[in-house]
């Protein structure tokens, strides 16, 4: 009777109670990492990115040049103070923008969202100006810089 108590576990059980344990103890570390890293990113890990935009002479005084860096629309404005790049996208509803050069302005066609040449809000439903990039200029180029995290999840 004392031997009918006592339960041998065959090698298959064993090996499939080993495999199913490790399972499970990996999957709750790599969950318990990844929580770990969403709650507490490194915001340390910063690049910054220089893209050239533009030649400062293609671009006369109050024209605008639409372009793209990656998926990113932009449009390189050369105002009476010098060169600005904004985003080509709207701060309202996240619609593209077109530059209407007889009117000197940025125009959002589905809203009706209007932009003056340095990306302040004129009219319309956009809560705020257009974004805008650092520029910098070397040797008769555009420069813009875009800051890019390097994180999990970015």
């Amino acid at each position: 009777m004392a031997n009918q108590d006592k339960r041998a576990t065959s090698r298959r059980e064993f090996f499939a109670n080993l495999f199913m344990g490790g399972g499970l103890f990996m999957a709750a570390v790599t969950f318990l990492r990844d929580l770990w890293l969403y709650l507490y990113p490194d915001l340390g890990r910063r690049r910054y990115t220089k893209y050239m935009v533009a030649k400062t002479r293609d671009i006369p005084v109050g024209k605008a040049r639409r372009l793209l860096v990656g998926r990113v629309p932009l449009y390189v404005v050369h105002l009476e103070d010098g060169f600005r790049v904004f985003s080509g996208i709207c701060t309202h509803l996240g619609c593209l923008v077109k530059w209407e050069d007889a009117r000197q302005r940025f125009y959002c066609p589905c809203h009706k969202g209007i932009f003056a040449p340095d990306g302040s809000v004129v009219g319309g439903p956009p809560p705020r100006p257009l974004d805008e990039y650092r520029v910098s200029i070397e040797n008769e180029l555009v420069f813009i810089t875009i800051e890019q995290r390097q994180g999990r999840w970015s």
